[in-house]
């Protein structure tokens, strides 16, 4: 009884702050969206700017951080997003069958009421269906260290899109067997013209979920869970890459900055050696290359091709200094996928070949088993120098030569 009353104060700040973030949320989604942002589509990328800003401001990322990367966590965040986009679609669902039944009871007065109404009850649930699939994203995403920018809110844009299939480009899979092309067209995409397809597109669904009535009760809510699930799963799929493409970036930088694209070029070689790009490797490398300006963005792309034997010939020629920071790479990013493929281990043999390495499917199993438990593993380790003990002077004669030192040893890095 006691413990009760002690929790009970924090209880009720934490509802009042949650009760006065909302408010401001709703303030400035009121500010911002206009009916014709609805009919041109670009209400998608208002909110996400609009949310994004609100997530910064009250600091929401540091919940999802301090809970960690687990997969039981994880998972967790997914599911509650899960079960509220399906009561969203249940509860949108309800409300226009409710107003489709008493309009049609109240003649062609209760139609010109109802329509709109039945229209506004459809527009709110998806507004608010997009809000939950924002927090879920920003969550997972804060979780790994990872951040949407509210100024530049491509990157979720053009993950979003890929899910909801806006991605694609013009050239079939027979032209474009790899799917370099989709990376390419959202590289260059912005971040306007991507969330003006998204909200057209989103519209048009929620609509089509909620035209019969009763029924749209299950249509919605079924629907509404299926693509915040499959949404969840691609966030989660694509911040745990790009945490592992990024500290894989630092690790490279530290000690051969000049290897950086060879990095890149390797990540495109090991997404690719089973076939065509998934959708997170295609956000990710689109997310890299969008950062390089257009010369060196062509110049990086003219390098994914689909043989690998001048890559290959790269690595052997890499400076002594990035080789192994290069290996450690490919294993982090080759075990980030959960499982690595029997075309992933013939790339990585090859590529330790040619890195004076060795590859180690024990290691790499291991590691798999850590991203599927833990979603991160270890930094890399930089070579560590033994220390070295100063000579001592020997006792004799005045003048006496001293020992040379013990030249310092390197040891080599423990790959995590």
């Amino acid at each position: 009884m006691t413990e009760t009353m002690e929790l009970a104060p924090r209880e009720r700040g934490e509802g009042a702050a949650l009760l006065q973030r909302s408010w401001q949320l709703v303030g400035a989604l009121t500010h911002e969206l206009s009916p014709r942002d609805l009919r041109t589509g670009r209400w998608f990328t208002k909110l996400l700017a609009t949310y994004l800003r609100h997530y910064d401001a009250h600091r929401l990322h540091r919940a999802a951080a301090a809970k960690g990367t687990g997969a039981d966590t994880t998972e967790a965040i997914i599911r509650r997003a899960c079960g509220a986009a399906f009561l969203s679609g249940a509860g949108s669902g309800s409300v226009t069958s409710g107003i489709t039944a008493v309009s049609v009871d109240a003649g062609v007065p209760g139609l010109v009421v109802g329509i709109p109404a039945a229209g506004l009850a459809v527009t709110t649930e998806m507004v608010v269906n997009a809000l939950i699939n924002l927090r879920m994203a920003c969550d997972l995403a804060s979780a790994f260290q990872v951040r949407f920018d509210p100024e530049d809110p491509s990157d979720f844009s053009r993950l979003y899109a890929i899910t909801r299939g806006q991605g694609a480009h013009d050239e079939d899979a027979e032209e474009d067997p790899l799917g370099l092309g989709r990376v390419e067209h959202l590289a260059r995409a912005k971040a306007t013209d991507l969330g003006e397809d998204l909200g057209a597109k989103l519209l048009g669904e929620s609509v089509s979920r909620n035209l019969v009535p009763f029924l749209n009760v299950v249509t919605s809510s079924v629907a509404n869970w299926r693509r915040t699930r499959r949404l969840g799963g691609s966030v989660l799929g694509y911040v745990r890459l790009r945490r592992a493409l990024e500290d894989a970036d630092t690790a490279i930088r530290r000690v051969a900055p000049e290897a950086v694209s060879l990095l890149l070029e390797s990540a495109w070689f090991l997404f690719v050696s089973d076939g065509r790009l998934r959708e997170e490797e295609s956000a990710v490398l689109a997310h890299q290359l969008a950062r390089l300006t257009p010369s060196r963005r062509r110049e990086t792309t003219d390098r994914f091709v689909e043989d690998a034997s001048a890559w290959l010939k790269r690595l052997r020629s890499a400076p002594a200094r990035a080789r192994e920071v290069l290996m450690w790479s490919l294993n982090q990013l080759s075990a980030a996928d959960l499982t690595v493929s029997a075309p992933e281990r013939d790339l990585l043999r090859k590529a330790a070949e040619a890195l004076h390495t060795s590859m180690d499917s024990g290691h790499l199993d291991t590691l798999a088993r850590r991203y599927r438990t833990e979603g991160v593993t270890h930094a890399f380790a930089a070579p560590a120098r033994a220390a070295t003990r100063p000579a001592r002077k020997p006792a004799g004669r005045k003048g006496a030569r001293a020992p040379r030192a013990a030249k310092a040893q390197e040891t080599p890095a423990r790959l995590h």
